[in-house]
């Protein structure tokens, strides 16, 4: 059995943040240009290579390959794995499909959230043989294992869809994992050689991304991550995270950006990674989420002290009535005190908000703008909200309107830049969502007195070409957009 785990390059985006499993990705300059290695797809390989199967990883997107590169020896292949989301399943069913020209018997197996989601959406695309449902990394060990005993044996596997003739079927769900501990510490000498994955909010390089946990008992009703991953917080024990922060010291790592929904759900389990990292003088640097609510003035100081220089903060909007309906179950003033606490402790803050939220309003957004001028976050990126499939939203809107079921489109195109059935749920335009991001930005972002910090921070060569190049790309979306 010989696997190609493929990231599918895109027409319409150079970078795409293309890892998270649940499918909320960005793309382009309002991002800063930023990208991250497909940490899921590399989860994937190292399993199956752990496993016995003879496994590739080409990273299309990063790597700048055209198709005619991503097809030549994919006759060798048995099997094509593909992450897909709502917003690449058209174009990475394509790619599939030309690939299938060359090699007829290429089996396409299709996983993340619109496969999760919309399975039978997606098997309704016939270059699309197979979706995997929810969590994969098991799911995907067992269909290959049965797919390497030949005949049918793979559709027994729990977890998965096919067609049966004319026909969709989808079998019984597989459990979420109990123990992370199944998760092995992903193989990084499978990354395409040579990619750098540029970020802007990363000091040291080489880098490379982890996440530690799975899980999210959050009941926001915009994101799927609660859908897909379970409520239930499951994580790697401290040993293993610092098995892991070794191995990628050991590889030339220097920094070391975590995905997981919330580093800080456990603060104890936080503090004794920071002592084991000071205890054992390992020299990386570290990037982490942070929840509102779930970190203290003292916490922040231990992690600071151990090497973490930036968190990242889901606050979302500035206004009090958009978070509650919304079920984010945050406060304003809560987030006020904790980008308080962080300038404190020495660490840079990146903030995620979106506009376009249910209930959103013209008010609501300026309150949201003049919020984040109050609070100073180090970075910010801003998005449209989109009801994605396997959100609390996209389900409410699917009760008033059975025809997104079928019509349920997005692009990379325009991810998070343009509004998508926002005018069902706030009272602001889509031409004024869109305008609105970019008003922000430029309000943010171009005060003289927000540049001349950033010109202070460029102590070294390394600096002065991150901030330069972020920098541009930011102020690039300001002025004219993606």
């Amino acid at each position: 059995m010989k696997a190609l785990v493929l990231i599918p390059a895109s027409a319409y985006a150079d970078n795409v943040v293309r890892d998270v499993l649940y499918g909320c990705w960005c793309k382009g300059r309002r991002i800063g240009g930023g990208a991250v290695p497909p940490l899921n797809a590399l989860t994937i390989a190292t399993i199956l290579k752990c496993d016995g199967v003879e496994v590739s990883l080409v990273d299309a997107l990063e790597q700048r390959l055209p198709f005619e590169a991503v097809a030549r020896g994919i006759r060798d292949f048995d099997v094509v794995l593909v992450l897909s989301s709502s917003m690449t399943v058209d174009e990475d069913a394509d790619t599939v499909r030309r690939l299938k020209g060359i090699h007829p018997g290429l089996r396409a197996v299709f996983y993340g959230s619109h496969p999760s989601f919309m399975p039978r959406q997606c098997l309704a695309d016939p270059s699309i043989d197979i979706v995997v449902r929810m969590e994969p990394d098991l799911i995907i060990r067992d269909l290959l294992r049965a797919m390497g005993e030949g005949g049918d044996a793979w559709k027994a596997v729990r977890g998965i869809g096919y067609r049966e003739g004319e026909e969709v079927v989808l079998n019984e769900e597989y459990p979420f994992m109990n123990d992370m501990e199944d998760i092995p510490v992903a193989d990084r000498t499978l990354l395409p050689r040579g990619a750098r994955y540029f970020n802007p909010i990363v000091k040291r390089y080489p880098y490379t991304t982890s996440c530690t946990s799975r899980g999210c008992p959050g009941l926001c009703t915009f994101c799927t991550a609660p859908a897909f991953s379970g409520k239930q917080i499951r994580s790697w024990t401290v040993d293993r995270v610092i098995e892991e922060i070794r191995y990628l010291i050991g590889l030339g790592y220097r920094e070391v950006y975590y995905r997981d929904e919330t580093f800080t759900f456990s603060r104890r389990r936080v503090r004794e990674i920071c002592e084991r990292i000071r205890g054992e003088g390992l020299d990386i640097t570290w990037i982490c989420n942070v929840r509102v609510g779930s970190a203290d003035r003292d916490l922040l100081k231990v992690m600071k002290e151990a090497g973490c220089h930036l968190i990242k903060i889901g606050m979302e909007s500035g206004a009090q009535e958009i978070l509650d309906r919304s079920k984010k179950h945050i406060r304003v003033d809560e987030t006020r005190r904790l980008f308080g606490w962080a300038r404190e402790a020495g660490l840079d803050t990146h903030a995620h908000l979106m506009f376009g939220m249910p209930g959103e309003t013209p008010e609501t957004i300026d309150r949201t703008i003049a919020f984040i001028k109050e609070i100073e976050p180090t970075t910010i990126d801003i998005g449209i909200c989109s009801p994605y499939p396997g959100s609390a939203l996209f389900n409410e809107l699917l009760r008033e309107h059975p025809e997104l079921g079928d019509e349920n489109r997005l692009s990379l195109k325009d991810l998070h830049t343009a509004g998508t059935y926002n005018e069902w749920y706030t009272s602001v335009s889509r031409e004024m969502l869109e305008r609105s991001i970019r008003r922000a930005y430029r309000e943010y972002y171009l005060r003289p007195g927000y540049l001349l910090k950033w010109l202070g921070r460029m102590r070294s060569r390394e600096d002065a070409a991150r901030i330069i190049r972020g920098g541009a790309n930011v102020i690039r979306f300001s002025l004219f957009g993606d």
